[in-house]
């Protein structure tokens, strides 16, 4: 049985980001789906803040998806997943905060911001709640995050400037990649699957991966990650 735990939420970006890390360093690991109200309770004897990713390994547990790639680095170096150049090394820190920090806030406006696309995603989001609480749970996401993404600011836009400032994010991410592979060095970093777990997400929206397809580099980009990340077959 793989030493590797990983408490999880199928569909977070978070989440992924981290199952594409574990798949480059090719490490076996397994998965604990914890339902959303379970991170009231059960969840906070891991990690007290009762947020996913959590990663266990032996006697060690790791929260939050930045601290588990700092952790994988350490502990499996190979494949690197940081550049050895100091200024390198910084630059990724910043481009996966901007994952992280603020791409993270246009994906979930995407899945859950829009109402055409809350439902769908809010039932995706409760399947590991026992069937007594699902419909609650189901009800009660969409307000949730909708009552984030308000006190964010995002969610106070209206629709079409938070899809002009999302194409915007995407024009920038096209002219930092121009002709290059891979975002920060030679080789692909955390800031990469940073950036293509937020975008990944919000592509499973018809909005938004109608404005991603309008940019072929960054499409490219994407599927190069993709390729490098995911599962072997």
């Amino acid at each position: 049985m793989p030493e590797l735990v990983l408490h999880q939420f199928e569909s977070s970006p978070f989440c992924d980001k981290v199952r594409r890390l574990l798949h480059y360093k090719q490490k076996p690991y397994r998965t604990h789906e914890v339902p959303p109200t379970e991170t009231l309770v059960r969840l906070r004897r891991l990690n007290p803040t009762g947020k996913v990713p959590v990663l266990e390994h032996r006697e060690v547990v790791i929260s939050d998806s930045t601290e588990i790639a700092r952790y994988l680095e350490d502990t499996f170096p190979e494949p690197p997943i940081f550049p050895t150049d100091p200024k390198a090394r910084a630059l990724c820190h910043i481009l996966e905060d901007w994952a992280d920090e603020s791409l993270y806030f246009y994906e979930a406006w995407f899945r859950f911001g829009l109402s055409e696309n809350a439902g769908e995603f809010s039932r995706r989001s409760s399947q590991s709640e026992p069937p007594l609480l699902r419909r609650a749970t189901e009800r009660a996401l969409p307000t949730l995050m909708r009552n984030v993404l308000r006190l964010q600011g995002i969610g106070r836009k209206p629709p079409e400037r938070v899809l002009t400032d999302f194409d915007r994010h995407l024009e920038a991410l096209e002219r930092w990649l121009g002709d290059g592979d891979w975002l920060v060095c030679e080789h692909l970093t955390v800031a990469d699957v940073a950036v293509y777990a937020q975008l990944s997400c919000a592509a499973e929206t018809a909005e938004a991966q109608g404005v991603v397809a309008d940019h072929p580099t960054a499409l490219a980009w994407m599927e190069r990650v993709n390729g490098a990340t995911s599962p072997p077959v």
